[in-house]
């Protein structure tokens, strides 16, 4: 078995909970359409590495929500067991 660790927000607040990320194909567009539906941005659109590029809202209910997209994950490859 291999473990992977993706550190995606190093300096997250404690108070705010797990973060969840929705994997994306276009963050920015996730982006502005959370942001039209009452959203405000908690953490910009960045490169974290190897092309992989997440963001982070405040949604109105005051939860964090995350988007991703990582160009190394092709959902038509994974096996549902």
């Amino acid at each position: 078995m291999s473990i992977t660790l993706l550190g995606l927000l190093p300096d997250a607040a404690i108070a705010d909970g797990a973060l969840v990320y929705w994997g994306v194909e276009d963050v920015a567009a996730a982006i502005r359409e959370a942001l039209a539906n009452g959203a405000v941005e908690h953490t910009p659109a960045t490169d974290v590495g190897d092309g992989i590029i997440t963001a982070t809202v405040r949604t109105p209910s005051q939860t964090i929500l995350g988007f991703i997209y990582n160009p190394h994950f092709n959902l038509a490859h994974t096996s549902h067991a």
